[in-house]
């Protein structure tokens, strides 16, 4: 099982905050890249594409969103934790509390790179 000290474990936080916060921002963009894609190609074939990738990023945001509010609330309860330390022994403790977001970070990130993948060969296909 993995375990990390509680200074890690925040800095581990953040950084997955981030890379979410990253995401989503690439989303915007693949959705307007999309739009873009819908106008040059106005005599139809691709909607059905269009639509699927419209539908499948705002899932993706979803989820994005899903985890930033996991990652919040652990973070929280981290908070809390740390604040009854008192800041006493903070590097020495190892902590194993965020097994399933670890899980759910690679799950999304696998997924995510899926998707990326699919929407630049549908941009290909259509230009």
């Amino acid at each position: 099982m993995y375990t990390t000290s509680i200074p890690n474990l925040h800095v581990e936080y953040r950084l997955w905050t981030s890379e979410l916060v990253f995401f989503k921002e690439e989303l915007r963009r693949f959705e307007h890249q999309l739009e873009a894609l819908t106008n040059r190609n106005k005599e139809g074939g691709i909607s059905a594409g269009v639509e699927q990738f419209q539908n499948r990023f705002i899932r993706q945001k979803e989820v994005i969103d899903e985890l930033k509010h996991k990652l919040a609330l652990s973070e929280r309860n981290l908070a809390s934790f740390v604040k009854e330390l008192n800041g006493l022994g903070l590097n020495s403790i190892r902590m194993d509390n965020h097994v399933k977001l670890r899980a759910d970070m690679l799950t999304f990130r696998k997924l995510y790179a899926e998707l990326k993948n699919e929407f630049r060969k549908f941009e290909a296909v259509c230009c």
